[in-house]
């Protein structure tokens, strides 16, 4: 049976516009129960509203639990969390069904309920001081689910009037629809707008806020053809593209309903899940790897052990041997309740990667560790020292674009090293406007918690006007660039008027290095190879 996965592509849009190409079956839905099935089956369309007033519910989210269990502790601990807050346990993710296989991907989420959403910055600050909560885990979320709530005005041939939900339904393999001014790379330095083509099929609808959403739904292994070209060149090793196809579909099947649990789809399709940019990134290069590893997916724990393959058990765990050209040589394994890997990965880890709960707070996975990127030893880079010597150091990492060249485009950006420089008044004001917090001129930038790979986890920044405390290291990435810094490993240095920030890497750090994975590869690693370093403790498996 073949997976379908629903990829937000628009939302809080006052109005969406593109065409239909090819033929498509489009419907309408005008109320409740009736639907209208339009003359036309290709040609321009557009659809427009004014913002909703939809009241939301809002809650602060302590931390992602993997079992109940762990999620009731969490509420157990402190005493007084229960006592002080209005608390509940929300289930999150979902199940995914193939074969006759139930893969189980749910986690639990311990909240704190909010009145209003003006009630957050004020419980967070509670939170955040309350002994026993980490405070990387808290965040705020959304609880009440997208549905077609407001009528909207749609335009398609000679149809126009008002609708409550567009669905589309593409009548050939050829067909495909446009989208303009679709954003990609929201909030980072190369944001910009596109039209975009896609394939399959088409959902629009006004789930009463801001404004309208538009949802492409498509079997996982079409989305994945373009996923993976839309993450890295597509004239990479054919070992790189099925190991990050495959750490991309146990991605996709591990967030799913988890990232945008409120907004009616199971991932977006910018780098805050996936990058998907459609047809467009669909290559041969990139098409032909991945259906050779179509269905594979990383596992963790396994009920029975699992034995490799017999190319790679003739070879060995860490074998440069030639990757297998069958998709039969991979993996057919069954378990009772297996669950997903959430693979995660990122542009460059700088030499070493982190734990998930580092990034993210809560139940981290075991099979997230703090290990080199190639094969020597890390020390313990949570000590500020050891951070400096590490960064100051030419490791010889997979990533490091010394020994390893970066492909083009990525040779143009210094992600493996790179440094940022601020007067202390230019980051005082650049604080205070990705902040809202005004700390006058910076005097002092402190590293209060690192993580085992030196990433800053929570930073003290003290200025002429007060001190502010970051947490997470997405949101200290935010705070001290235009855009975003490449990552929160990093060291600080003052030169008389100046703060240096020199650091490593670009994104979390989390799972697989892309570019480390890519050198692997070229060095002539096999699939399974990468993904065991990356990944330890999982196992492939079919679905």
């Amino acid at each position: 049976m073949s997976l379908e996965v629903h990829i937000g592509l628009l939302w809080d849009e006052p109005a969406i516009r593109g065409e239909f190409a090819g033929e498509f079956l489009v419907r309408c839905r005008v109320d409740c129960c009736r639907f209208l099935t339009l003359d036309e089956t290709a040609g321009a369309f557009e659809a427009f509203s004014e913002p909703g007033r939809r009241q939301h519910d809002y809650a602060i989210r302590l931390c992602e639990s993997l079992s109940p269990a762990h999620a009731e502790r969490t509420l157990s601990e402190p005493k007084e969390l229960a006592q002080k807050f209005d608390v509940d346990i929300v289930e999150a993710g979902r199940t995914w069904e193939s074969g006759g296989q139930q893969f189980d991907i749910r986690v639990w989420w311990p909240i704190v309920k909010l009145d209003s959403l003006s009630d957050a910055e004020k419980t967070l600050d509670e939170l955040r001081a309350m002994p026993g909560l980490d405070p990387l885990g808290l965040a705020l979320v959304r609880l009440d689910r997208a549905v077609p709530d407001l009528p909207f005005e749609f335009r398609f041939g000679s149809f126009s009037g008002r609708a409550l939900e567009i669905w589309t339904t593409p009548l050939s393999p050829e067909s495909f629809f446009r989208l303009h001014d679709v954003p990609i790379g929201r909030g980072f330095h190369w944001q910009r707008k596109e039209s975009l083509d896609y394939r399959g099929s088409l959902r629009l609808f006004h789930p009463g806020g801001a404004g309208l959403s538009a949802v492409n739904r498509l079997e996982l292994e079409s989305y994945l053809e373009s996923a993976v070209g839309s993450e890295m060149r597509s004239d990479l090793p054919a070992a790189f593209s099925q190991a990050q196809a495959i750490a991309a579909r146990s991605t996709v099947l591990a967030t799913a309903n988890r990232h945008h649990f409120a907004d009616g789809f199971d991932l977006c399709h910018d780098d805050h899940c996936q990058c998907y940019q459609g047809i467009l990134r669909e290559a041969d290069a990139v098409v032909a790897p991945i259906r050779e590893s179509s269905g594979i997916i990383l596992v963790s724990p396994l009920s029975t052990p699992l034995n490799p393959p017999t190319k790679w058990r003739e070879t060995g765990a860490h074998s440069r041997a030639a990757l297998p050209n069958d998709a039969s040589s991979f993996i057919v394994h069954r378990s009772s309740l297996p669950r997903v890997v959430d693979a995660r990965y990122a542009k460059s880890c700088g030499g070493v990667s982190e734990r998930y709960e580092a990034a993210w707070g809560g139940e981290g996975p075991d099979y997230f560790t703090v290990r080199a990127c190639g094969e020597f030893s890390v020390p313990d880079l949570s000590r500020e020292d050891s951070a400096r010597e590490f960064l100051k150091s030419d490791s010889p990492a997979w990533c490091n674009p010394r020994l390893h060249p970066y492909p083009d485009p990525w040779d143009k950006d210094p992600l493996f090293r790179w440094t940022f420089e601020y007067t202390r008044k230019e980051l005082g004001d650049l604080i205070a406007e990705k902040t809202g917090h005004d700390v006058g001129r910076v005097q002092e930038l402190n590293a209060i918690r690192r993580g085992k790979s030196g990433r800053i986890l929570i930073l003290e920044i003290v200025g002429e006007a007060g001190t502010q405390h970051i947490y997470g290291e997405l949101n200290i990435r935010r705070a001290l660039s235009k855009s975003h810094l490449p990552s929160s490993f990093f060291v600080v240095d003052e030169r008389a008027d100046r703060i240096i920030l020199s650091g490593g890497g670009w994104g979390h750090g989390v799972g697989l290095c892309q570019l480390g994975a890519a050198a692997m590869a070229r060095a002539g690693w096999n699939v399974e190879s990468i993904l065991n370093h990356y990944y330890p403790r999982t196992e492939l498996m079919n679905l």
